[in-house]
């Protein structure tokens, strides 16, 4: 028995690393001219319109609206909308923007509140399957410049550690990294980096957790076979059990790669077939061929042809409505696109869901260069369960697809694609952070590194009951009536975009695209 794993999406998402350009002897300065407060760039050249930024150049078609998933949540996915795997965390970078903010004064925060909106950051819990942390690390020598208030806004506010560090080295920061995303976060930042800095926040976040059941039967949970048919119908389906690596399905995707993947499917019987067929029709039907293979059978023992009727007939009822699924999923298809969506195991009273969406008949970057967040939240709120009520009436609906199980990292251009949304000052000599420290400051490092990976175990599978035709004590007489079925295939064998969404406040933790499916 392989040991099990968990799906492991972990991610450090945001570092965002705050330095000092010039650091002067402020309160000596100002001690001397009789000053009692830094003079920011802005207010040192009063005539210089440049310095004076117009605050409704906001880029606020991206402005946050609350917790929901927004078109700022997929800015970040058109600005580096290059061909290839890409992962990121919005919630991430709005929590760190928003921290920012606590410490930006004048324009600067301006710029920033202009699009954070009125976005609220949550406080989450921390254990062994969710890590949400952020820190202000300060250099020793810094410590008196340092706002006593920005410090406890950062504590209260955010439940920030704060550290003071000589960043003689990266060792401190690293291994706070590295414990906040249960050691799956190694070397964040290197000796030669740290050493020119005076103050970093961060914010780090990781998740560890399972689905609510497996995609595919594994040799942990044998007895979850996927494997169905209705009495008397012509229909059958069958997933086999994963007994080893070898058993993985293979998926050509992209019509290059070999990935490998898990299969899943589900059958919905809306076929209502003794109301369309006919009760009496069908009595009269079978009964005739029961009759006769009763005369020319040599089975022992018969039921009484009504008696066998009565069962027949009540078998044939059960299967309307009935619904078969090999695993937990909610699913989207149309002439445009297919969407797979997947919940994983509460935790802490929150539920987080997968959703893959890929494009049928254009390219993904096509694709994610016209869809907003209208767009992708009426694919979310379309999103069927697999019940029979949400699928067609009259026929047996057969759901089949295969999922590519991928890993990879992602970093992300952050300083320059801030820019791009109307979040400059910051980074030039305009900027005024003086709510964090005092002095001129202004952010000169952004950094946003992620990684995930998208597996089959490790996860517990829920029970289920097969249903099947066995138990008929008739010697093996069947009588087996042809059956519509419409057919859809979710299998994703194109390049593809994702998410990751808190269900409940649609809050996206993570975002990405899948161009190359890579093996752990």
């Amino acid at each position: 028995m392989k040991k099990k794993k968990i799906i492991v999406i972990e991610i450090i998402v945001i570092v965002i690393l705050f330095i000092i350009a010039t650091l002067f002897f402020i309160k000596q300065y100002n001690e001397k001219l009789g000053h009692n407060k830094v003079e920011t760039p802005e207010s040192a050249n009063p005539s210089d319109d440049s310095s004076e930024s117009d605050p409704t150049v906001d880029g606020s078609k991206d402005k946050i609206s609350g917790n929901k998933l927004g078109n700022f949540d997929l800015k970040f996915l058109k600005l580096e909308n290059q061909k290839e795997n890409k992962l990121y965390s919005p919630l991430s970078i709005k929590y760190t923007l928003s921290m920012l903010s606590d410490g930006a004064m004048e324009n600067s925060k301006v710029q920033i509140d202009n699009v954070l909106g009125d976005y609220k950051a949550r406080k989450y819990s921390n254990d062994e399957h969710m890590s949400f942390a952020n820190a202000l690390f300060v250099k020793n020598t810094n410590t008196e410049l340092v706002k006593k208030e920005y410090i406890e806004t950062l504590k209260n506010k955010y439940n920030a550690d704060v550290v003071f560090d000589s960043f003689e080295n990266s060792n401190n920061l690293n291994s706070w990294v590295n414990n906040k995303t249960f050691n799956l976060v190694d070397d964040i930042i290197d000796d030669e980096t740290i050493a020119r800095l005076d103050y970093i926040i961060v914010n780090a976040l990781a998740i560890n957790m399972d689905w609510k059941q497996t995609i595919q039967a594994t040799s942990n949970n044998y007895e979850k076979m996927y494997s169905i048919s209705y009495n008397h119908e012509k229909y059958n389906y069958q997933i086999p059990v994963i007994m080893s690596d070898e058993d993985y399905s293979s998926l050509l995707f992209d019509d290059r790669i070999n990935a490998k993947s898990v299969e899943l499917s589900a059958a919905i019987n809306n076929y209502d077939i003794v109301n369309i067929l006919g009760e009496e029709n069908i009595r009269q039907t079978v009964g005739k061929e029961y009759d006769e293979w009763k005369i020319d059978g040599d089975c022992v023992f018969t039921y009484d042809t009504n008696i066998f009727l009565d069962k027949y007939i009540k078998e044939l009822n059960e299967n309307y409505k009935k619904v078969y699924s090999s695993t937990d999923f909610m699913m989207y298809d149309d002439e445009n696109i297919k969407v797979f969506a997947k919940d994983l195991k509460e935790n802490n009273g929150i539920t987080l869901q997968y959703v893959g969406i890929m494009p049928k008949n254009e390219s993904l970057d096509n694709y994610i260069e016209k869809t907003n967040a209208e767009e992708i939240n009426t694919i979310i709120s379309n999103l069927k369960e697999i019940k029979s009520e949400n699928f067609k009436e009259g026929v047996i609906t057969e759901i089949t697809g295969l999922i590519p199980l991928f890993n990879f990292e992602y970093t992300l251009e952050l300083e320059d694609d801030l820019k791009r949304i109307g979040i400059e000052d910051i980074f030039t000599d305009k900027a005024n952070l003086s709510g964090i420290i005092d002095g001129p400051s202004k952010i000169v490092y952004a950094s946003h590194k992620a990684n995930i990976e998208f597996s089959n175990d490790g996860i517990r599978a829920a029970a289920a009951t097969v249903m099947g035709g066995a138990g008929n004590a008739s010697c093996g007489f069947e009588y087996l009536y042809d059956v519509p079925i419409e057919r859809i295939d979710i299998t994703f064998d194109k390049p593809y975009m994702f998410l990751i969404r808190d269900k409940e406040s649609g809050e996206v933790w993570f975002i990405g695209t899948v161009y190359n499916p890579i093996e752990k």
